[in-house]
């Protein structure tokens, strides 16, 4: 089983949404996927240190690259729930780091891990009953005080995407419009969170009217 590889990037790939390198380690090259974030990373001397995920099937051994140990390791117990792939794993990895992630799914937060393309509710809600009480060894010393400080921050972003998300279900969009929409809001989620964090409640109700008119702008286009 393979673990971890250091080696020189002698070449990049993309299939679909699927990207990776082709690493030379000892004159062999390794076919990796690694998460489209995390790619370009490597010194001027393209070199880079991956910790690696192995999947043998039938038909061929797959690759899944990652710079930090632990988000291979989150990787792993994504992949350990029935019916998730890797590539669902992967999607969630590079739209989350490790300490979002494993939050997201400890706070009951369905409707941001639905943002993910290719995550359902149903997938979701899967995710959160068979992992919640298996990630404690993901959050370090550091990122509990950074936690703390961020708890009351945190729980008014998923409040406040939880009510755009309500709002747009009543207006007649369906789950995989809405998720794939909502990624306007999402995206800048530490900004948004900090903005939420400042602002009284008239000013809140500016910016998710904002928001939904950035949102219901990009439904509009995709109607068209």
């Amino acid at each position: 089983m393979i673990s971890w590889l250091k080696g020189e990037i002698i070449h990049t790939w993309k299939i679909s949404s699927k990207e990776g390198v082709v690493l030379n380690v000892g004159g062999v090259g390794y076919e990796i996927q690694q998460l489209p974030t995390q790619l370009g990373r490597a010194k001027d001397s393209n070199k880079i240190e991956l910790w690696i995920h192995q999947i043998n099937r039938e038909d061929g051994t797959s690759l899944y690259g990652f710079i930090e140990v632990g988000q291979r390791d989150l990787f792993r117990e994504v992949i350990s729930v029935n019916g998730i792939g890797p590539q669902i794993g992967m999607a969630l990895l590079d739209d989350f780091n490790v300490n979002q992630l494993v939050n997201a799914i400890e706070n009951n937060e369905s409707n941001l891990l639905t943002t993910t393309q290719g995550i359902g509710k149903r997938i979701a809600e899967r995710l959160i009953v068979e992992l919640r009480n298996k990630l404690d060894r993901f959050k370090d010393t550091n990122a509990k005080i950074n936690d703390n400080k961020k708890e009351i921050e945190a729980n008014q972003f998923s409040k406040y995407i939880d009510e755009i998300y309500l709002i747009l279900n009543s207006l007649g969009y369906v789950d995989n419009e809405i998720k794939d929409s909502i990624k306007v809001v999402t995206t800048s989620e530490n900004e948004n969170s900090f903005l939420l964090k400042t602002l009284s409640e008239e000013e809140r109700e500016e910016l998710m009217d904002k928001h939904l008119k950035e949102i219901l702008m990009k439904l509009s286009e995709k109607g068209t």
